[in-house]
């Protein structure tokens, strides 16, 4: 499950970005809510148009203080093309989403050409998951699995994600308690192509099991309808919208690769990867470091838009596949049975959480945010070649 491409020397002469490069040690945010104080005083600060959705609490064991998703708009109002950056679909992964975020503004800069490129920064897709350092929703839902037209009728037998539920949840123990069990999941994955299909069994998506791994859930999230209600307010009547969707946990260490739901042979697929110097993986064709999932937000964005959208995931490597797959178990069974675990247990799944998707580590963020800086100027670089060429039809 490791990436094919280095994520850094792919971009040697990338086309002048829009912002500029911040001069200070970089850091990750060291929790939702400073996180969210400095996004909105930043933007503030820099005269963007700021936006708060918030999000209504569901019913649950959580007491939690307001939530919600804030945006920031750079740019003109009326701009015909929309460049949206996206952290925290996975609550979790926003540490290092936001990070980027924070790291793009502190080196913005506006200028004329860049008149009909307007920029909005989403923070906090899922704060729920966020606030608790969990990568599911407050309803306990996988939001990069939610975007399906429900209800989903059950299909006939067990699912590929039955078959594995029990080694990966039920039975699960922390180590070294659980080694047995490690054991007999890791022997459905002896071969590369095992491996390749247990990962998809895994993680596709599945809408039976809530308290499984990758739930899709049985309705839309509120972290679903804000999206959709952000996505309506500021990116419909546009011209032409990108979305760059940021994840962390599979690939290289510190490397970032570019995902697309999209088979390669489609021809905004071949527009994209053009940009980005055939640097960009389709899930669909089997050649990036996720397997084809359901549900995805970014398919969820081009369905959405009525003129032309591209909108593609950057995934920064973290641990091995298996290490934050074993984080994610962990943290699943501590939820099953939080009213009979001790919180020592339910911490120490917390920090495999971090570890797994938010290294405390300076030269891996510091890689991040050089890779982030990289595919933004391409991708800005594509929409104004296309301002010019107007070439924005679907």
């Amino acid at each position: 499950m490791q990436s094919d491409s280095s994520g850094f020397s792919d971009f040697a002469h990338p086309p002048q970005a829009s912002h500029m490069q911040p001069v200070h040690s970089p850091r990750l945010p060291v929790s939702y809510a400073e996180s969210r104080a400095s996004f909105l005083a930043m933007a503030t600060k820099l005269g963007a148009s700021v936006t708060s959705y918030p999000h209504r609490p569901v019913s649950g064991g959580y007491r939690d203080p307001a939530l919600s998703t804030d945006c920031a708009l750079f740019g003109t109002a009326n701009a015909s093309s929309l460049f949206i950056i996206a952290s925290g679909t996975h609550g979790i992964e926003a540490y290092a989403g936001a990070a980027c975020q924070l790291h793009w503004m502190e080196g913005f800069q506006t200028s004329p050409r860049d008149s009909d490129l307007a920029w909005l920064l989403v923070h906090a897709v899922n704060p729920w998951g966020y606030l608790h350092d969990r990568r599911v929703t407050q309803e306990g839902v996988d939001l990069n699995r939610n975007f399906v037209d429900f209800p989903i009728a059950p299909a006939p037998g067990a699912s590929p994600y039955a078959r594995y539920h029990d080694l990966l949840v039920s039975d699960f123990q922390p180590l070294p308690k659980g080694s047995l069990n490690e054991a007999r999941l890791l022997a459905h994955g002896l071969t590369a192509e095992r491996r390749r299909a247990l990962q998809a069994a895994i993680t596709a998506g599945q809408y039976e099991r809530e308290d499984g791994l990758f739930f899709g859930g049985f309705a839309p999230t509120s972290s679903r309808r804000v999206w959709e209600e952000i996505v309506r307010d500021n990116a419909m009547h546009r011209r032409c919208a990108f979305l760059l969707d940021l994840h962390t946990g599979l690939g290289g260490y510190g490397e970032g690769e570019l995902i697309s739901y999209l088979p390669p042979d489609v021809p905004d697929f071949k527009r994209m990867s053009a940009w980005f110097n055939g640097d960009l993986r389709s899930m669909a064709g089997g050649e990036s470091v996720s397997a084809a999932v359901n549900g995805t937000l970014t398919a969820a964005f081009d369905r959405m838009i009525p003129a032309q959208s591209y909108a593609v995931g950057l995934e920064f490597g973290t641990v091995p596949a298996l290490k934050a797959l074993y984080a994610l178990r962990f943290d699943q069974w501590c939820h099953n049975n939080a009213a009979t675990l001790p919180a020592a247990l339910r911490d120490a799944a917390k920090r495999k959480m971090r570890a797994a998707f938010a290294p405390a580590d300076r030269q891996w963020l510091e890689h991040v945010l050089a890779r982030f800086d990289e595919v933004t100027a391409r991708i800005e670089g594509g929409l104004r070649s296309e301002l010019r060429g107007g070439a924005m039809q679907r």
